[in-house]
């Protein structure tokens, strides 16, 4: 399903392959680094932030190790 703003704050009931979820808010999140914008199921919105803190932190130590002379 597509979410939008229309929807923020609306609780759905939904299953996938990791079970069922009861009440699950849909909120609007996004990303302090690239502006990168989720809206969805409160769940879901926790592993944008997660992965996208993820790959920030990988492109910051790439970064970081280019500037010491350490890329392989």
């Amino acid at each position: 399903m597509k979410y939008t703003e229309e929807h923020l704050g609306n609780k759905i009931n939904y299953d996938n392959e990791n079970g069922s979820h009861y009440d699950e808010r849909i909120v609007e999140v996004y990303c302090g680094i690239c502006s990168a914008r989720f809206i969805g199921p409160i769940r879901q919105a926790g592993g944008f932030i997660a992965g996208h803190e993820a790959f920030h932190a990988w492109e910051f130590k790439i970064a970081m190790n280019a500037e010491d002379g350490m890329v392989a």
